[in-house]
């Protein structure tokens, strides 16, 4: 049954930012336009990153997803080349700077792992 009353956003993380590194395309990408546009970016500068198919496969959700809630966005947060804790407060601060715009009631993570 749809919950027309919810919020949901939808997340694909990149804790290596290979967005930035390969693709030069900084965090957080927010939009469904604007993901389809990184991923391609990414896959054409290296065909066998994953990151670039989480982020159709996020998509994919965010369109499903818009069938059962009412206002639902796509974001992919971005960390840093060495993962670890400096990456995960990147995508920390992301996801506070997207829920100050865009508050959810829930999430949906889309990972590669």
């Amino acid at each position: 049954m749809a919950d027309k009353t919810k919020s949901i956003l939808v997340i694909s993380v990149d804790r290596d930012d290979d967005f930035g590194r390969k693709a030069n395309v900084s965090g957080p990408i927010v939009g469904r336009k604007a993901n389809l546009n990184a991923a391609a970016k990414l896959a054409l500068a290296d065909p066998e990153d994953s990151d670039s198919n989480t982020v159709f496969a996020a998509v994919k959700k965010m369109q499903e997803a818009k069938k059962l809630y009412a206002n639902v966005e796509v974001v992919t947060l971005t960390g840093a080349g060495k993962v670890g804790l400096e990456s995960d407060k990147r995508i920390n601060a992301q996801l506070d700077s997207v829920m100050e715009k865009f508050p959810a009631d829930a999430f949906i993570l889309v990972t590669d792992g």
